[in-house]
C-alpha cells in the first residue's frame, strides 16, 4: 500500500507534465519536424541508398544533430530556477516530494522523447523497407530493427538525464544547453574517431547499418548477410578493367564510409553503457536538487 501512495502522486506529476508539455509550441514543433525531416531524407535517398543505410540515415537527426538539442532542452528546463520556484511551495508544504517530482517529470520527458522518435522513425522505415525502391537488394532483420530501436531509445534517454543533470547543477536550462553543446558535443566527436559505439551516438549511427543486417535472437535468419553493395562494387571494378584502362582508385567519402569498422559492435555493451549513464545522470541530479535551497 505504501508503494502504491508513493506512485500515485509521481502518476499525477507524470500525466500533468506530459498535458503542459504536448500542449506547448516546443514539443509539437519539434515533432513536426521531425517528421518532415526523415520524409525529406526519404525522398532525397529514395533511388540511392540500400535498406541499411537508408534506415541508419533516418536514425542521423536523432543521434547527431540537430534534435539532441531538443532533448536536452527538455531535460534541462525541467528543473530550472523558473519551475523550481512554481512548484517550491508544493514541494516544500510536503504534498509532493523532490524524488517524486524528478521522477514524474523524468518520466513525462520520457515518454515524450520516445513517442517523438517511433512517430518520426517507424512509419518512414517501414516505407523504406516494404516499398518498391529501385536500388540494390539488401537484408534488414526483423531483430536488427528492434535491437536499433531499443539502443537509439537508450541514447536519447541518456540525453535527456545528462539535461537533468546539467539543469540541477546551473539551474538554468539555455545554460545547461550551451554548456552541452560546446563540451559534450565536441567529446562526441572526438570519441567517433576511435570508433567507440558505448560513448559516441555519432559512432553508433554509424555502426547501425552493422545492427540492422545481423540477426541477434530471433530464429530462422541467417547470423551473417552477404554484403551485396561490396560485390556489386567488385563486380563494376572487374567489368570496368575489360572495358577501360585502369583508373586509380578514388577514396569513397560519406558519412558511413567505414561501416565495415563497426563489425564487432555489441549491443549489450552499448546498452549497458548508456543505460547506466541514463540511471547515473538521473540520480545525479535528484542528489544535487535534494540539496538545493528551493
Amino acid at each position: 500500500m505504501r508503494g502504491r501512495h508513493l506512485a500515485l502522486p509521481t502518476l499525477a506529476i507524470m500525466r500533468s507534465e506530459l498535458r503542459a508539455l504536448w500542449g506547448g509550441w516546443l514539443v509539437r514543433l519539434w515533432a513536426l519536424a521531425a517528421i518532415f525531416l526523415n520524409f525529406l531524407i526519404l525522398l532525397s535517398w529514395w533511388q540511392v541508398l540500400p535498406n541499411t543505410l537508408l534506415l541508419a540515415t533516418l536514425l542521423f537527426p536523432f543521434l547527431v544533430f540537430p534534435w539532441f538539442i531538443v532533448i536536452i532542452t527538455l531535460g534541462a528546463t525541467a528543473v530550472g530556477s523558473a519551475r523550481v520556484e512554481i512548484l517550491a511551495d508544493g514541494v516544500l508544504s510536503r504534498p509532493i516530494t523532490r524524488l517524486e517530482f524528478i521522477v514524474g517529470s523524468w518520466l513525462a520527458r520520457a515518454v515524450t522523447v520516445l513517442a517523438v522518435f517511433l512517430g518520426a522513425f517507424v512509419p518512414l522505415a517501414l516505407i523504406g523497407l516494404y516499398a518498391d525502391r529501385p536500388v540494390l537488394a539488401e537484408t534488414v532483420t526483423t531483430d536488427g530493427v528492434i535491437v536499433t530501436c531499443i539502443l537509439v531509445s537508450l541514447v536519447l534517454l541518456a540525453l535527456l538525464s545528462l539535461g537533468f543533470f546539467l539543469g540541477t547543477i546551473l539551474r538554468n536550462g539555455w545554460i545547461a544547453l550551451l554548456v552541452a553543446f560546446f563540451v559534450w558535443y565536441p567529446i562526441n566527436v572526438l570519441l567517433s574517431t576511435f570508433r567507440v559505439e558505448e560513448f559516441s551516438p555519432i559512432s553508433l549511427n554509424q555502426g547501425a547499418p552493422v545492427v540492422l543486417r545481423k540477426s541477434w535472437f530471433l530464429p530462422g535468419e541467417k547470423k551473417e548477410q552477404l554484403d551485396v553493395v561490396k560485390l556489386q562494387q567488385q563486380f563494376a571494378d572487374l567489368i570496368r578493367g575489360f572495358m577501360a584502362p585502369p583508373q586509380p582508385e578514388r577514396r569513397q567519402r560519406g558519412f558511413f564510409r567505414e561501416v565495415e569498422q563497426h563489425e564487432n559492435i555489441k549491443p549489450l555493451r552499448v546498452s549497458l553503457s548508456y543505460g547506466l549513464a541514463t540511471v547515473l545522470f538521473t540520480c545525479l541530479a535528484y542528489t544535487i536538487f535534494f540539496r538545493q535551497d528551493l
